[in-house]
């Protein structure tokens, strides 16, 4: 009896030198299951994020002085295939629960316009504050939208997460075809097709990271777009007309 009593004596006192008492490591579980099932509980029924233009690279400088010229950008013409036009992704919860993902500020349209913008004007050429909306049809070019505008179609635009217990999955997909129109010509003269893809997987869900994503796709396949070569080449033969 009393080798027994030294027994557990000391075996209390090892757990405690470890780290506590082995029976308290069912309740510290059980605490953080409970936090767990609250966090899930608490999660948002909509995610919002901001679509923008974040550089992922150093822009070059166009090839040629775009300065000497003020360039238009169009809303976007959306051509994905979904019921709602303002849906940019889902978050999937581990129990298949989908939960929407929209823009914060604006139409995907319009931001992924901006974005063009954007960029066009860090590649050195002038960008007119204009935002009309054209229909990407050469016959309904209007003489008041200067020399040269550009519009395009988002033809996929999407960023996803999907939740498992350890783990969270993100991929994020853009593809857009910007269309190069003289206006004063009634012309299209250039079409240019981009796309970018990501992935990630990360221990949490937040709107942080889906912006991220989406925005470091969006960014890279509008720089694959204006950084060619061929690009600059088009624009600089339409002004030159």
């Amino acid at each position: 009896m009393v080798m027994d009593k030294l027994s557990a004596t000391a075996s209390a006192a090892a757990c405690r030198v470890r780290g506590g008492d082995p029976g308290r490591w069912p309740i510290r579980i059980a605490i953080c299951l409970c936090l767990l099932f609250l966090l899930n509980g608490c999660a948002p029924q909509i995610y919002n994020i901001s679509l923008r233009y974040e550089p992922t690279k150093v822009i070059p400088a166009a090839v040629t002085d775009g300065r000497k010229y003020s360039l238009i950008v169009a809303s976007f013409t959306d051509q994905r295939k979904i019921d709602d036009p303002l849906l940019i992704g889902r978050v999937i919860k581990s129990d298949g629960t989908p939960i929407p993902i929209l823009p914060r500020y604006a139409k995907p349209t319009d931001t992924v316009a901006a974005a063009l913008r954007e960029l066009l004007s860090k590649s050195g050429y002038a960008v007119a504050p204009d935002r009309p909306t054209w229909d990407l049809d050469e016959n309904t070019l209007k003489p008041e939208w200067g020399k040269i505008l550009i519009g395009g179609t988002i033809d996929a635009l999407d960023v996803t997460c999907i939740e498992m217990f350890t783990m969270k999955r993100y991929s994020a997909k853009v593809r857009v075809t910007l269309i190069f129109a003289d206006v004063q010509a009634k012309r299209i003269f250039y079409r240019v097709v981009s796309e970018s893809s990501s992935s990630l997987d990360h221990i949490l869900t937040s709107e942080e990271r889906l912006e991220s994503q989406i925005n470091g796709v969006l960014s890279d396949a509008m720089e694959k777009a204006i950084e060619g070569p061929e690009t600059g080449r088009q624009i600089q033969e339409a002004l030159r007309k």
